[in-house]
């Protein structure tokens, strides 16, 4: 016979009695009210905890990353009456809300089209450059902390959501709060 390990052979078992389980069942009446509220709870949650494709930044560096981390974890749960969703792959630069997303990406690579002469708006205190999009706007943050070191934040906003200006303001408070 093989030798027992030496801390099993040291514990000594013994026998309990088995016990019969017993479970009560009390009826519950559900209400149409009561039924209706769940199931619009359940299809909200859904729609809102389905995570959204969102091409991740590529910070040009671990400041810009640290700051971004920041931001990110600094956002509202709402924007605009939108929920917060998860985004994939999962980065500390990017958010989303709503169903169609409205999707943030932080730490981006300063937009092409701007240029001093850029027509730029200025909201909550944050300048942002506007770009039409084929089904929605893209603005993008033009001195946000800093003139001399900006990190360019995107805003992406289908055309779904009749007010713009309210979600980059929602946004826009808490960067204007750096």
């Amino acid at each position: 016979m093989p030798d027992r390990h030496p801390v099993v052979s040291r514990l000594k078992l013994r026998r309990v009695p088995r016990r019969p389980v017993s479970f009560t069942v009390s009826p519950v009446i559900f209400s149409p009210g009561v039924v209706a509220t769940a199931l619009i709870v359940l299809v909200l949650t859904s729609a809102c905890g389905r995570q959204v494709a969102v091409d991740p930044p590529n910070p040009s560096s671990v400041s810009v990353v640290d700051q971004c981390g920041t931001l990110v974890r600094n956002l509202p749960d709402n924007v605009d009456g939108a929920g917060r969703r998860p985004t994939t792959p999962v980065n500390v630069g990017t958010a989303a809300w709503g169903e169609p997303a409205i999707v943030l990406r932080c730490g981006v690579e300063k937009p092409p089209a701007l240029s001093p002469t850029s027509a730029v708006v200025e909201i909550a205190g944050i300048t942002w450059f506007p770009e039409a999009l084929s089904a929605g706007v893209l603005f993008t943050t033009v001195e946000w902390p800093s003139k001399n070191q900006p990190v360019y934040v995107e805003v992406a906003i289908p055309d779904r959501y009749e007010s713009p200006a309210a979600i980059i303001t929602d946004i826009g408070t808490i960067l204007a709060s750096y």
